[in-house]
């Protein structure tokens, strides 16, 4: 086993040595440090007396702000120089040299002179090399700043600094042939890969071309570029009128706004397709019906459009549903010899089985009125059949010289107009059961529909090549009495060749503004027409819009929807921002 040992040196005896050569000195014990912590220098203690008190403190403070003083010179004077780096590498040696015995002395022994000791304070000054690189930074910023009003006086606008720039879309590749959307950002057939940052660029195009600057924001922009800039807000905050601006009076005959909202028989759509939609006159009411053989009512409000009701009729598919006498009561009829009259208020259903002393196959061709107290039918033979929409009994029948193809009531009820094969139209006065005047279309191909405006002004037919023509009624007084014989010939102010099939219904809103037009041949077959220019509304519907193949179309009392029934079952419904009401 190892073991350890220590070597001791023997003890150093004093009395042999001699002489003052040879002697060998202690050294000197050190103080030992007081508990307190060590002792304070003389730049601690006459801080303390300046800060705290005591003492003469104009000396003490005439001495630190005299050395400081002569800090700063000696740094200016020193700074001034050229500097080289050797000598600065000399000079920082010696400095670290010096700063070291400092240290040393410091621990051995105090210093009484206070222009030694470290400094409590600093100056920060700049040198020449700072002062010559601000210099040149200034410099290029007005390079920089000279560059930017060349490039503004050559056209060309520099724009504030992105926050942030996606180094990744340069390198990114977007296929625009990838997707139907994106191919309309081709500038060529051929084009397909383009660069991320390009990509951008072209939706940014793509996006200011559908959406076109407000007229305001380029007034704004260019009274800015003039420099008649008034500040923020401008003339907006100069005045107490209303920020938002209401609707005007006038409809405009080059666009309409429509805003799509929840379909009316979302909550229950039909199996088949809808062929009757109609507003109820005086409620937020709408009914739809159709080949599924059921009769729906719905609460439209453009949100929730809760259904109120609905009833199947197991044996009639409904082609016709409407409601008279000022909405207590619904009439649905269909290819059958039997009709059905719906009580709303009491929830009543009556079955009427035809028309008392005529035997007709079918009634799907039945016409009502919300305010008059007539029921009418047309027959094949070019008869119409007159019944009363309370009792539904038989009043009178009245004779046409062709085949009826379409019949229609003014809005009081007291007159009814028809159209014919025989491109004649009649004016029917119900009060006496007698034709008032009849005039010839020569205009017309084989008439489909008609329809007359509420306020009497406007009538319209559309035919069998697709075409509607819009007629003044004043023209046909004036044609009246200016003919000899009771039949005259009347011209249409307006023809609309926008549809290409058969044109299956026409339809006039509350005000006479607004005329819907349809087919049911070919999808998205409907068109609106302003009055009294005639105009066919372009903006919409667009292609987006969806709308199937549209098979009736109603608008509500005051034109705040309307409501577009398609063969898919659904019953569209849009708002129509110009008008206020419902």
């Amino acid at each position: 086993m190892a073991t350890l040992t220590t070597k001791r040196e023997a003890p150093i005896n004093n009395d042999n040595l001699s002489g003052d050569e040879d002697r060998v000195e202690r050294p000197a014990p050190k103080a030992k440090r007081s508990r307190k912590g060590p002792a304070k220098s003389r730049a601690e203690v006459d801080l303390e007396k300046l800060v705290f008190g005591g003492g003469d403190e104009k000396d003490l403070g005439s001495d630190i702000f005299s050395k400081i003083g002569q800090e700063v010179s000696a740094f200016m004077d020193t700074g001034s120089e050229a500097s080289d780096p050797e000598t600065d590498a000399e000079v920082d040696s010696a400095s670290d040299e010096e700063d070291e015995d400092n240290d040393d002395e410091e621990e051995e022994e105090e210093d009484d002179e206070p222009n030694k000791d470290d400094s409590l304070f600093f100056v920060d000054t700049v040198r020449d090399e700072d002062m010559a690189h601000s210099e040149s930074d200034s410099d290029a910023e007005e390079g920089s700043e000279s560059e930017e009003e060349v490039l503004e006086q050559e056209g060309e606008s520099t724009g504030p600094k992105a926050a942030w720039v996606d180094d990744d879309m340069q390198s990114a590749q977007v296929a625009l042939k990838a997707q139907s959307r994106s191919r309309k950002l081709r500038e060529t057939q051929s084009d397909n890969l383009v660069s991320g940052d390009i990509y951008e660029e072209r939706l940014r195009q793509q996006f200011q071309k559908i959406h076109a600057v407000p007229q305001w924001a380029a007034d704004a922009q260019a009274s800015h570029d003039l420099g008649e800039d008034d500040g923020i807000g401008g003339d907006l905050l100069k005045t107490t009128k209303s920020l938002l601006s209401k609707s005007s009076t006038v409809l405009q005959p080059t666009r309409i706004d429509t805003v799509r909202v929840r379909n009316a028989n979302h909550v229950a759509p039909s199996q088949s397709a809808v062929l009757s939609i109609h507003f109820h006159p005086t409620s937020n009411v709408l009914l739809t019906a159709g080949l599924d053989k059921t009769l729906r009512l719905f609460e439209v409000d453009g949100k929730e459009n809760h259904k109120i009701q609905s009833i199947y009729f197991k044996d009639l598919s409904v082609t016709t549903a409407q409601f008279i006498r000022g909405g207590q009561e619904v009439v649905v009829s269909g290819r059958r010899g039997y009709y059905y009259s719906v009580d709303v208020e009491q929830g009543s259903v009556n079955r009427i089985n035809g028309i008392p002393g005529h035997k007709m196959p079918s009634l799907e061709f039945m016409r009502g009125n919300i305010n008059g107290d007539r029921l009418a039918v047309m027959s094949n033979g070019g008869q119409i059949h007159l019944l009363s929409a309370r009792t539904k009994q038989f009043i009178h029948t009245l004779p046409m010289n062709g085949v009826v193809r379409d019949i229609s009531f003014t809005a009081d009820g007291n007159y009814l107009w028809s159209t014919g094969l025989d491109n004649e139209v009649y004016q029917w006065d119900l009060r006496q059961n007698r034709c008032l005047s009849r005039w010839h279309d020569s205009t017309a191909f084989r008439p489909t529909c008609l329809g007359l405006s509420q306020d009497g002004s406007y009538y319209a037919s559309g035919d069998n090549s697709g075409v509607v023509n819009i007629y003044d009624t004043n023209s046909v007084i004036a044609g009246k009495a200016a003919s000899d014989s009771s039949m005259f010939n009347v011209k249409p102010f307006k023809s609309v060749n926008n549809l290409t099939t058969s044109i299956r219904g026409v339809k006039f809103n509350h005000s006479s503004e607004i005329l819907g037009i349809f087919s049911r041949h070919k999808a998205d077959q409907l068109k609106l027409v302003h009055l009294p220019t005639g105009s066919v509304f372009a903006n919409w519907p667009s292609m987006s819009s969806h709308l199937g193949n549209v098979q009736c179309i109603d608008f509500s009392p005051q034109s705040g929807f309307m409501a577009v029934g398609n063969d898919s079952g659904k019953a569209l419904l849009y708002r129509l921002p110009h008008y206020q009401g419902y």
